[in-house]
């Protein structure tokens, strides 16, 4: 699953401080994630003010000019769904912070594990509220996996084969089959035989598709145009 989080901090000295321990966090939760620092509410409502821009927003409450009080009612009236964890040196705006749905507030120093059970609960939330898992017949057995992590499926022969960021699955089905269980929006054909997440695409020529992994994808003649436009509506829409 890729997570995207935006910390609003004026403190830039504290980004890399965050920025570290959530990194670490990510790792040993085996998250995808992607962090953006902004340096203030107006920066913010510049940049952002249009939903499901971020899945998590960690908003520092005193900030010069628009605190972060402020500009979380701000991010509410056009994002009900981002979780909003609050940092801050002081206790008094706790109950307004709740008010608004905030999921935890967090009184600096902000300590390592304090921030890992703040994320913990983001994620409790969006991994219950994300239509993102689907279940396949394999080998004989049920088995449930995240849409997010789907890297590709290609066609081998009269099988499937499922690569993941974990491992790579293999059984027999159709593509057509597969593809009616995927949103059209982020998995895309590449060729007749394979589509992608565009979540992993680093780049897109008219005679390959390279992912984040380095895996160079042949883009067929027919297929390039849909691709490389749906590859530019999915990230600069």
């Amino acid at each position: 699953m890729l997570v995207r989080l935006a910390i609003v901090e004026d403190d830039a000295q504290l980004h890399n401080y965050y920025g570290k321990m959530i990194e670490t966090w990510a790792k040993a939760r085996k998250v995808r994630l992607n962090i953006t620092f902004v340096e203030s509410a107006e920066e913010y409502l510049f940049k952002y003010d249009r939903p499901n821009e971020f899945d998590i927003l960690f908003l520092d409450v005193c900030m010069k000019d628009m605190n972060g009080m402020e500009l979380a009612h701000a991010v509410r009236k056009f994002d009900r769904n981002v979780q909003i964890v609050f940092l801050t040196g002081k206790t008094e705006y706790v109950f307004e912070g709740y008010e608004i749905g905030a999921v935890r507030y967090l009184v600096k120093p902000v300590e390592e594990n304090e921030l890992a059970k703040a994320l913990e609960a983001c994620m409790e939330k969006l991994e219950g509220s994300r239509d993102d898992y689907l279940t396949i017949k394999y080998h004989g057995e049920n088995l449930r996996l995240s849409r997010s992590d789907i890297v590709s499926v290609k066609v081998e022969g009269h099988y499937l084969q499922m690569q993941t960021t974990d491992e790579v699955y293999e059984w027999k089905a159709s593509l057509r089959e597969m593809m009616d269980k995927l949103d059209s929006e982020k998995f895309v054909m590449a060729n007749r035989s394979i589509v992608v997440n565009l979540e992993f695409v680093d780049k897109i020529t008219r005679e390959e598709c390279i992912l984040e992994n380095g895996e160079k994808i042949p883009v067929s003649r027919g297929a390039y145009g849909p691709l490389n436009d749906a590859f530019m509506k999915y990230f600069f829409k």
